[in-house]
């Protein structure tokens, strides 16, 4: 599959809506007038945010092994496994060296083990490299069969002990990654069954169809008590991606369409801007309209600089960050 405009919009909204999740962490969760609408927003897009992101990285898979699976799994290794590692090794870094301030400190051992176990801020990278690597035995196998083991490993799964040198700030992340693995294997069965998903998902009927999916599965993120990645909520989150896959081949805005060509730079640089607001943009509480000032510097704030590693990557800076590839060399889509 070429990549085209829509998998670009819409890998650039699941990241717009991540850092719009995380601007609450820069702000200390006050964010004056804009609370309430914040609040119904992550809301209503928590249980697809990251499921998008799985299932445009999911749309690869095929094109990639077509290559061969050595040189999709060096591939994998350059595009994902090594910016995981880089950014752990940098997040992990400027948690140990303000271990002492922080609310919770941890041990070096601690924080390595939270990274390596993808449980810590890079684990989208890790569970995704996961997913690359068990999607090529795992597509053998018939749909309905993947996404039951998904469901009932997700519900089985017992969480992370919290006394556990692999506990995290979130020590569900495994069933949770469960879940995700169901919109990234979905992506890859559309993809085999040769099925033009953007003319599907722009289908009066499928349309329709999926619109209600969503607004029930609003429905129950919003009153029915279920965690944003229950996979409870998968008969309901899956039906639901043609509405987003429709509204981005409809969306015709370029900010949205960068960010998802440069996903990567973006999600994995943003949380930095965020943790440097988080430390610098206090106040009393006391004022609603400096809370709202302080969420839009924040949110600006966390994209200008990716926008500026983009920029500089451009013109030969800074890209070892985010990949071993060299300048020249091929580079399969995905991530």
């Amino acid at each position: 599959m070429n990549r085209v405009s829509w998998i670009d919009n819409l890998r650039g909204m699941s990241i717009l809506a991540v850092i719009f999740l995380h601007c609450m962490i820069a702000v200390n969760q006050q964010a004056g007038h804009f609370t309430a609408f914040k609040e119904l927003v992550n809301q209503l897009l928590a249980p697809v945010r990251m499921g998008l992101m799985c299932f445009v990285s999911g749309l690869f898979v095929a094109s990639g092994l077509r290559h061969g699976q050595a040189r999709y799994l060096r591939n994998k290794v350059s595009s994902i496994l090594y910016p995981f590692a880089v950014w752990a090794l940098i997040y992990g870094g400027l948690k140990w060296t303000f271990s002492a301030m922080a609310n919770h400190p941890q041990s070096p051992l601690a924080i390595a083990l939270g990274h390596l176990s993808g449980g810590d801020i890079t684990w989208f990278l890790h569970s995704l490299f996961l997913f690359f690597v068990l999607i090529i035995p795992v597509r053998r196998l018939p749909a309905a069969l993947v996404l039951t083991l998904c469901v009932a490993g997700a519900v089985l799964l017992p969480p992370v002990p919290p006394d556990s040198l692999f506990a995290s700030f979130d020590n569900l992340h495994l069933n949770k990654s469960l879940v995700l693995f169901a919109f990234f294997y979905s992506a890859d069965w559309l993809v085999r069954q040769d099925i033009d998903i953007a003319a599907f998902a722009q289908r009066r009927t499928p349309l329709l169809l999926s619109l209600i999916a969503f607004m029930l599965l609003a429905a129950f993120s919003l009153w029915g008590g279920l965690r944003q990645h229950s996979p409870w909520l998968l008969p309901l989150a899956l039906p639901s991606i043609p509405l987003f896959v429709a509204l981005a081949c409809r969306i015709n805005l370029r900010a949205v369409n960068y960010v998802g060509r440069h996903s990567i730079v973006f999600y994995l640089s943003h949380y930095l801007a965020i943790q440097v607001c988080s430390k610098l943009l206090r106040h009393d509480g006391h004022s609603a309209w400096l809370a709202d000032l302080h969420f839009v510097l924040a949110f600006s704030v966390a994209l200008a600089l990716p926008t500026a590693l983009c920029l500089l990557r451009a013109k030969g800076w800074f890209d070892w960050l985010f990949t071993l590839k060299r300048k020249g060399q091929p580079q399969l889509a995905g991530v």
